[in-house]
């Protein structure tokens, strides 16, 4: 099997999936109204495109 250079470069600092249970979790992510306002009008745009 070959090996892949970018993995090959990395070696052992891939981060791993492990959570370490002293830090908090983040639970919720609210979005902010500057988001919700611009997300709609990009989709009101796109639709009467």
């Amino acid at each position: 099997m070959s090996i892949d250079p970018i993995e090959a470069d990395l070696g052992e600092g891939l981060p791993s999936n492990v959570i370490d249970d002293d830090e908090p979790n983040i639970v919720n992510i609210h979005p902010s109204d500057t988001w919700v306002t611009w997300k709609m009008e990009l989709a009101n745009q796109m639709f009467y495109e």
